[in-house]
């Protein structure tokens, strides 16, 4: 009888002492629930975060995943629309959100952001018979959709001048615009288009017009002077990246790219 007693009183101080421990773990990390990241992701946003046979994955989610699963976390996703994510960091409702989110001056006055773990390719899709081309003056007084708070809404004047902004709350919503040809094109990452033209191929969408955002790396947002997490996710980045875990998740997501030479982190130019 003492034994058991022993036992149970044990195995209770074990449990204590591991759930102390990933607390304090947590707590290192600066994350708000102990032993957890909690990530907004845009749930229509292929290839960096999309819903799959029920399950929530892409470029940014399986690297989430990583990253808790180096730091000893669980990692959960929170769906929402894209204009809605850096909000929610600051106002401390989620850890930090994913998406291919580049980092800019006007961003980092409401959140903090990793180092940049990402670049890419802006593109302007079209259907069909559209008159825009590869020359950006093409675009000149055509209704072009972009999807509300993304770099290609903050930058669409300098990217398309004389264009005429339609702003949409998530991806789909822009491309069923543009599928029923109330826009005459759509801005947004050319991975992205890649993404639309491979779910819907007999809307045979083309991608004219392409655009370097190589200046403006994509990072993770997280809560202004919350430097533990910012310093947990760059330490982890950089051990994925030179593991080889960050080239295998690139190219899982991203077939038939090249093979990047350049590897992060990135800087903001």
């Amino acid at each position: 009888m003492r034994f058991l007693q022993f036992a149970r009183s044990f195995a209770v101080a074990t449990s204590l002492c591991l759930v102390a421990a990933t607390a304090a773990h947590a707590e290192d990390v600066g994350t708000l629930t102990p032993g957890k990241i909690v990530a907004g992701v845009d749930a229509n946003n292929k290839p960096y975060s999309y819903v799959d046979n029920g399950k929530m994955t892409g470029f940014d989610v399986e690297l989430i995943r990583a990253i808790a699963a180096k730091l000893g976390l669980s990692a959960d996703f929170r769906a929402q629309d894209f204009a809605g994510l850096l909000p929610s960091v600051a106002n401390q409702q989620i850890d930090l959100a994913a998406g291919s989110i580049s980092i800019t001056k006007d961003r980092l006055k409401m959140v903090d952001f990793s180092d940049g773990y990402l670049t890419g390719l802006l593109s302007v899709a079209t259907l069909p018979g559209s008159t825009i081309s590869a020359d950006v003056a093409s675009v000149k007084d055509k209704r072009i959709g972009v999807v509300q708070g993304t770099i290609e809404d903050t930058y669409s004047a300098s990217y398309l001048p004389g264009a005429q902004i339609v702003r949409f709350p998530n991806l789909n919503a822009g491309f069923l615009a543009l599928r029923n040809k109330y826009i005459d094109g759509y801005f947004v990452d050319k991975t992205l288009v890649e993404g639309l033209q491979s779910k819907y191929p007999q809307a045979n969408i083309a991608d004219k017009l392409d655009i370097s955002a190589v200046n403006l790396p994509a990072g993770f947002p997280v809560r202004k002077g919350n430097t533990k997490l910012e310093a947990a996710l760059n330490k982890t980045i950089g051990e994925l990246v030179a593991d080889g875990t960050w080239m295998k998740l690139y190219l899982q997501f991203h077939p038939g790219y090249p093979k990047p030479t350049d590897l992060p982190p990135y800087a903001m130019k």
